[in-house]
Formats: structure tokens, sequence, C-alpha cells
């Protein structure tokens, strides 16, 4: 009947990530042989499990590659435009990837493309699924005998392929283990502690634009774009771990996705970076804001100025329609790293994104 079964999925590696002070190592590949990644290159590792037969050794070809474009790289190619300077965004998310999680995002690619491609071939299973039952039903009205039997089988052959299609995009994702020792499994419970009272926050903005106030009357320094946003809990949908991860909504570029040892700048399932943890940098710093706007009952009130004033502080009389502006704390939380990544956030209580900051850096130290 023109049916090609697909008798096997294509099989994606696991994936085990440790996390020690000495840095990250990503591992991929069956016991017995596989293939690890860290600061000092590529290594092939074979044996065989359970005899104490085993074999490592350093190797070459495309994993050298990777690791010569990561001694190539100079130290002071380091993305930071200035503060406050025009658009704040980080760099289209695919280039941001770091050489270390090269090999797990062309895994998470790769298990996109099969899922795509499954479910494009679901589609028509489907519709001949259809009409192999209309056959099917057909036969048993005007024909009898050993033609019934033909177009049942034919039925229940179409319909069992659509079931194991439905089966494999489920399977479509890669897994990764991820391992942590109890120092720092200890610090990461503490960063979600801090993380679950940042989300309490009454406000939360994403900083996309500033730009140098030009106006003398007003006591703002820049003219700054913000827009409400919100963080949480969420997990990027083709990676399957046992975390989940900590997501900041961004609204002029990539979302972040926190994982214990590595965040996920993602757009789509095809473009999207990967970063090892203690590369994506967090400062925090608090920001005095010209509030015109409803002021969050978390946020602290530090002074008040007017909308037009003069160089000693006082209300220019020049504008009779001039107000009162209250002058608001804010906690800003700035995302930065070499390849690319430049996120500004603010919060309505500053001592909560301080103290996320803390464990943050506390966690990656």
């Amino acid at each position: 009947m023109g049916l090609k079964f697909r008798r096997r999925q294509k099989i994606f590696p696991g994936f085990y990530v440790n996390f020690s002070k000495s840095g990250i190592s990503t591992t991929f590949g069956p016991k017995g042989f596989n293939v690890n990644l860290n600061q000092n290159g590529a290594y092939l590792n074979t044996g065989v499990p359970g005899t104490g037969i085993y074999d490592r050794k350093k190797i070459s070809g495309w994993n050298s590659k990777i690791i010569n474009d990561l001694r190539n790289f100079e130290e002071n190619e380091i993305f930071i435009p200035d503060r406050f300077e025009g658009e704040i965004k980080s760099k289209t998310a695919s280039n941001l990837t770091t050489n270390g999680l090269i090999p797990l995002k062309e895994s998470l690619i790769a298990a996109n493309n099969e899922l795509n491609s499954i479910r494009k071939e679901t589609e028509i299973v489907k519709s001949q699924v259809s009409n192999a039952n209309t056959l099917r039903v057909i036969s048993k009205i005007f024909i009898i005998g050993f033609i019934i039997k033909y177009f049942d089988k034919n039925y229940i052959e179409k319909k069992d392929y659509l079931q194991n299609l439905k089966k494999q995009i489920d399977d479509c994702q890669v897994d990764i283990e991820i391992h942590m020792d109890r120092i720092l499994d200890e610090k990461y419970l503490k960063l979600k502690v801090a993380f679950d009272e940042l989300m309490n926050c009454k406000q939360i903005w994403d900083i996309t634009n500033a730009v140098p106030n030009q106006d003398n009357r007003s006591k703002a320094s820049s003219n700054i774009t913000r827009l409400p946003t919100q963080i949480g809990y969420r997990k990027l949908p083709f990676l399957n771990t046992v975390y989940e991860a900590m997501w900041f909504q961004n609204k002029n570029g990539s979302d972040i996705y926190i994982y214990p040892g590595f965040a996920a700048f993602f757009d789509s399932k095809k473009n999207f970076g990967l970063l090892e943890l203690d590369k994506l940098y967090l400062t925090y710093d608090y920001t005095n804001f010209l509030e015109t706007e409803r002021i969050p009952k978390d946020s602290k009130i530090v002074g008040e100025t007017w909308n037009k004033v003069n160089k000693n502080g006082t209300p220019d009389l020049r504008f009779k329609d001039n107000f009162k502006i209250s002058i608001v704390r804010y906690g800003e939380l700035t995302f930065k790293s070499q390849t690319g990544v430049f996120e500004v956030f603010n919060f309505s209580d500053s001592s909560k994104a301080a103290y996320f900051a803390d464990e943050y850096n506390n966690y990656i130290d």
C-alpha cells in the first residue's frame, strides 16, 4: 500500500553533566564508549562495564577544533556595551553558546529535527489510517472472503504504525542527568529560596533602551524604556531533566532559563544558545527612579523632586503645571557574558534583587 515503516527512530545520546570547583565537564554516549569534554580538552573513554577494563585518551578532529577555538578566544573580547547607552539587548541567541556545551546543543537541534520529521509523517499516516478504515468498512458491505481480511490487516498495520509514531514524538528529547556535590547542592537550594523571594516582587520590568536625557530642566539623567515582565519556573520543551529552570521573560530578545550549571537563551527550537553558568555574570545595583506611574507597595521612596527643576533643586516656577515626582529605589540585575549577553531587569523590592544576586554569585563562586 506504499507505507514505509520507520523501524526505529534515531537514538539521541544522554548527557551527564558534572559541576565541581574545577569547572563543568560534559559526558555523552553510552557506558563503555563515550566522550568527555572539559576545560583541558576532549577525551574518548572506552571499556567493558563491570570488568575494570578501561582506557582514556585525548582525541583530535572535530572536538579538537572546539578546543582550539577556545584557546584562540581572547579574554578581552568581552561584550559589555556602555551602561544605559542605546538598546539593551543580547546578541542573537544562536551565537551565545560556549564551547563546552556545543555537543549538547547539536543533540537538541537533532532531536528537534527528528521530531519535526516524525510529526510530518504522522499527519500523512493519519490520513492513510482514515482511508484504510473507509476501505475496510466498504469491503465488509460489498466484498466477502479473503479480501476482507486483507483490508482488515492493512488497517491494523497502519493504526499500529500511527501509535508507534506518536510514541516516538514523546521520545524526541535529550535526557540530561545533572550531578552536583553536597556543597553545591546546598548552595543551589539557597539560590532557589532567593529566587522564590524575587518572584514575590510586586513589579518586574525588562529595561530595553536608555538614552541620555536632553531636558536640562529634568532631574532624570536618562530616558528609560521599560516593559513589565515576569519570572518563574519553566522547562525547555525538548530537554528532559528533573530540574525546572529559573525563567526570566525577556521582552526584546531570548528568554533566559537558568539550570543548575548552565543557562539557556531561548527564542525557538531553532534559535537558542547554551552557556555555562560560570560564564554568565550577574551584577546588582540599585537605581533611583523618577516614578510617574503607580508606585509598587514593596518599593522604597527615597525622596521627591519636581517635573521641572532648577539647578538648586527648587521647582521651576515658569511651568505652572509643574508637579512633584517621587524618587523610588528599585533593584537592578544585569546579566552579561563574553559571548554577547546583555540584559537588565528592574525589581520593585531592591533588597530581594540584592539577595538573589548574592546567592547567585555565591553559587557560581
